[in-house]
């Protein structure tokens, strides 16, 4: 197989920009010469993945990930490098030549490519029996009934799978493996491991991934059955994970960052109404129980979350639990947006029109303390006297949490006019509450002084040795400078003490004899070792300094060439004392603390001659 052409990936990388591509998976803010945001290569509640668009270049520090472009694809993705560089060319419109031939699928993904394969294939058979066949015209006349229109059953792949069970014999007759068919949940293996069609008679829902490949399926059935469930999904598989798996978040992302909020739905459904309303920006998880992974994916594009879940008790239930797993991230800015009568979205754009629903979800939009107080209320017996004071008691506090003033006389007002109770008593109780609540909310915030960003970076930025900082230094010094480069390399003795800046040495050797000058991103793909790139943009993060002197330089030589050996010689004498010590050898003891002595004596003499 072929390489892929240098020209054509210098061309690629010389015309984009990282912060695009990155700002596609991660809400990045300037912050000094840098952008932060939260690291989607593990949870964070305080962002440490940083990106540095003049050096084009990414670096995580907490989890020490770092690279260019190419890398941030290919860890994020599990795709190879040429298949990171066509990704990028694609975002930014540069033509792939016709004759590529350099393409190849990363580990991961020539595992999983099977698998999302009949996947695929499966979503369009299920489409093919929903719009083409008479299997699918109940489906069909179903989906019209709840005036789903055409364009959103293509956009949605909606599918139908017929009670005759066709996707055995479908994979069948194209001769698929058995064992990747029992991977991907479309089937249920019987006692004598044979196959058979796990949906039947149920509208099929494709649930596609953040890259928009079809992982799973929800099915629906038609008709109610109190012996079978209203919704069977895929179960758990390799592709498919319902606690991450957020659904429609591949084509409402593009929206979601154009509008910096999400709408939260509770079913498929309503996603599907809503996006053909125009409103693009819903989402829907697994299921009513929203997961704390999920809600990490979401606050990675934006930090305003709307629940808009069904007006019924359950709904209303499910509403509750959502917005309280919501608020355990105070980063997040959380609302509701209720329907009118009590209905779920798709039945009220059914009923009132894609306008109406349009306008609901705009003029909608109420505060958490507003659902708050209202849910309250259906949670007690205001008739009864102690309920009612305990309703009171529990909707003041909340009010207390509100810091515009005039908002809480709002909420106070309407609670007093609704009760019939005095609005004085209640803001003297209120007040008593505010106090308390600005103590804690006070204390939090010199808490979170400490966890800002910049002091963040600096309780995560490792600490090295005497001589790995000496080995850092100039090792940045060398790359960034030609003249200290040719000074080194003048000194045939000289090399790094740790192997990985040493590996790095002599990788820079074979760059700049095709490279005038140092592109930490262009050498970054020239080493092409995830270790070593992370530890290339962790200098370069770490460093903005181009300008050195003789003194600095000689410094750093003297430390890596004069003091690592004696301190090499020194740990091993103290793990050979050690074990002296262990054999009870007294002769063996003495001989080697005298050494670690000298050893020391000479140590300090060398820092004294340097000072």
């Amino acid at each position: 197989m072929a390489k892929i052409p240098e020209e054509f990936v210098e061309k690629v990388r010389n015309n984009t920009n990282i912060r695009d591509v990155v700002g596609q998976y991660v809400q990045l803010k300037q912050a000094g010469k840098n952008l932060f945001g939260l690291c989607p290569f593990h949870e964070e509640r305080t962002p440490s993945f940083s990106v540095n668009e003049e050096k084009q270049i990414f670096h995580c520090f907490s989890c020490g990930r770092g690279g260019n472009v190419f890398s941030f694809l290919m860890d994020l993705k599990g795709v190879s490098f040429p298949e990171a560089v066509e990704m990028v060319a694609k975002d930014d419109g540069i033509e792939i030549p016709n004759n590529a031939n350099w393409n190849q699928t990363s580990p991961k993904k020539q595992k999983l490519k099977p698998l999302i394969d009949i996947n695929e294939s499966a979503a369009k058979l299920y489409h093919h029996v929903l719009v083409n066949t008479e299997l699918g015209e109940e489906a069909l006349n179903y989906l019209k009934k709840r005036k789903i229109s055409d364009e959103m059953i293509e956009t949605f792949n909606l599918g139908y799978a017929p009670n005759e069970r066709i996707l055995k014999k479908y994979f069948e007759e194209k001769k698929v493996n058995y064992q990747d068919l029992r991977k991907t949940g479309l089937f249920t293996e019987t006692n004598d491991g044979s196959l058979k069609d796990r949906f039947a008679g149920r509208l099929m829902v494709p649930i596609r991934n953040e890259s928009g490949k079809t992982v799973g399926f929800s099915g629906r059935l038609l008709h109610k059955d109190d012996d079978m469930p209203k919704y069977l999904n895929t179960p758990e598989t390799e592709l498919f994970n319902k606690r991450k798996i957020i659904y429609n978040f591949d084509l409402a992302k593009p929206e979601i960052r154009q509008k910096h909020d999400v709408i939260l739905f509770e079913g498929f459904m309503d996603v599907i109404s809503a996006y053909q309303a125009g409103v693009k920006n819903g989402v829907a998880s697994m299921g009513t129980s929203l997961t704390e992974e999920q809600i990490y994916d979401l606050k990675r594009v934006t930090k305003q979350i709307y629940v808009c879940y069904d007006g019924d008790t359950p709904g209303q239930k499910a509403t509750n639990r959502a917005v309280d797993l919501l608020q355990k991230d105070s980063n997040l800015k959380i609302g509701i947006i209720q329907m009118p009568d009590g209905i779920d979205p798709d039945e009220y754009r059914r009923n009132n029109g894609e306008t109406s629903f349009q306008q609901v979800v705009e003029n909608g939009r109420e505060s958490i303390v507003k659902f708050k107080i209202n849910y309250l209320r259906s949670q007690f017996n205001l008739t009864n006297e102690e309920d009612k004071l305990d309703y009171i008691d529990k909707v003041l506090h909340i009010i207390a949490t509100v810091d515009n003033p005039v908002e809480r006389d709002v909420y106070l007002t309407e609670l007093a006019d609704n009760l019939d109770v005095s609005l004085g008593s209640l803001e003297t109780q209120t007040e008593k509450y505010v106090n308390v609540t600005r103590k804690r909310s006070q204390s939090n915030r010199n808490r979170e002084r400490f966890i800002q960003t910049p002091n963040v970076l600096n309780q995560e930025t490792k600490h090295y040795s005497r001589i790995e900082n000496a080995e850092r230094h100039l090792l940045n010094m060398m790359l960034h400078n030609s003249e200290v480069w040719k000074k080194i390399r003048r000194n045939h003795n000289f090399s790094f003490v740790h192997d990985l800046y040493q590996q790095i040495f002599i990788f820079a050797q074979e760059y700049f004899r095709y490279h005038a000058e140092y592109n930490v991103s262009e050498f970054s793909d020239f080493v092409g070792e995830t270790e070593i790139q992370s530890t290339l943009a962790e200098l370069e993060m770490n460093s903005d300094d181009t300008e050195y002197n003789n003194e600095e330089i000689s410094d750093c030589v003297k430390i890596v060439m004069q003091d690592a050996p004696i301190i090499e010689e020194l740990k091993k004498k103290k793990i050979d004392f050690n074990n002296a010590k262990q054999l009870g050898d007294e002769i063996l003891q003495l001989k080697l603390a005298t050494e670690l002595i000298d050893l020391q004596k000479k140590l300090q003499s060398l820092k004294s001659n340097e000072d």
